[in-house]
């Protein structure tokens, strides 16, 4: 009884400020511990550290069973057989490629190749439409639910305008991952809606289809030549795999850099950000696995979202060693990390 009193208080402190909470559900009939599938693109982040944390803290009776395709998309299909095999309580896919390669897009599912009849939770989907993994943010007419992690693309223009004036952006990605193909698509268009230049160069790939980090440096200075105001890291795994040699490079360069995602700044030399903190997304993962499994809400019933708070964060020794320092008005709501 207390731990379902302490449930629900933690349930309503979360619906001050998580999107799309109301009233509590009623609980299902309990079982004794629920069995989570995770297949994970390279091990564990601090999402899974967040998602770890909230189960923890609210005694939830989950049991993670951890996979990691290690950036092998060809490893995904065995892994999907084991999930079919053992039938877990709820599968978690973490990332674009392992969430489509698990459930398929939406009005293509193969229950022979994709988990369908396994309720499904993802995080880390950048653009869960335009992957085609959900015809809808507000349901995915099937057994599937999840969290995304990326501000609008107006939002994340607006904020570096907050920076400083923007007319030409550079944007280095790898055209073999389906979400950066995506978001690289956006910003073309909203460049002439925002009327600014984009600058978009793919990283070349070999004959494996594969991207090669070989040239990225100068691929970077060939960038930097064309006098644009920022390089955009948008959510791209490759280029966030090599953030340290693409943040020291663009350094070289003069040229300050720009992240959608948080791991860049964090753990790189990215200048600033408009970012999602991936523990707290990770957190927020966890409570949908606890209305999936201990509230018995169906998945399609959930709608798939982001945190309704984004954190503006500024790199000071970055902006310190390029002599680019943000307005104090910024400094009035940004978090400096020093």
């Amino acid at each position: 009884m207390m731990n379902r009193l302490w449930r629900c208080i933690a349930w309503l402190v979360l619906a001050a400020w998580l999107p799309g909470l109301s009233a509590e559900p009623s609980l299902k009939a309990e079982q004794d511990r629920y069995r989570i599938f995770m297949i994970l693109w390279r091990g564990e982040t601090e999402v899974e550290a967040g998602f770890r944390a909230y189960v923890k803290e609210n005694q939830l009776p989950f049991d993670l069973i951890v996979r990691n395709v290690a950036g092998d998309r060809r490893q995904i299909p065995a892994m999907v057989e084991e999930a079919k095999h053992t039938e877990p309580d709820l599968v978690y896919t973490w990332g674009t490629s392992v969430t489509l390669n698990v459930v398929g897009e939406y009005d293509k599912a193969n229950p022979d190749q994709h988990v369908t009849a396994l309720p499904v939770l993802f995080t880390m989907v950048s653009d869960p439409l335009g992957s085609r993994i959900v015809p809808e943010l507000v349901s995915s007419e099937r057994n599937v639910t999840g969290t995304t992690h990326i501000a609008p693309l107006e939002a994340q223009v607006n904020a570096i305008r907050a920076y400083r004036p923007l007319n030409r952006l550079a944007v280095l990605y790898n055209p073999a991952e389906l979400n950066s193909r995506l978001f690289v698509r956006r910003l073309k268009i909203l460049a002439k809606q925002m009327d600014f230049e984009l600058l978009d160069q793919p990283v070349p790939l070999d004959e494996q289809g594969d991207p090669m980090a070989d040239n990225l440096a100068d691929l970077i200075a060939g960038l930097a030549l064309r006098e644009p105001q920022f390089l955009y890291m948008g959510p791209d795994t490759f280029i966030s795999i090599h953030r340290h040699l693409v943040t020291r490079e663009a350094i070289k360069q003069r040229l300050p850099v720009f992240t959608a995602t948080e791991r860049p700044i964090r753990d790189g030399d990215a200048l600033f950000g408009l970012v999602t903190p991936y523990f707290a997304l990770g957190r927020f993962t966890a409570f949908k696995a606890e209305q999936i499994l201990l509230y018995n809400k169906a998945p399609e019933t959930i709608s798939v979202e982001t945190l309704n708070r984004f954190n503006y964060v500024v790199k000071m020794p970055v902006a310190r060693e390029l002599g680019i320092f943000p307005p104090m008005t910024i400094l009035n709501y940004a978090e400096v990390i020093e």
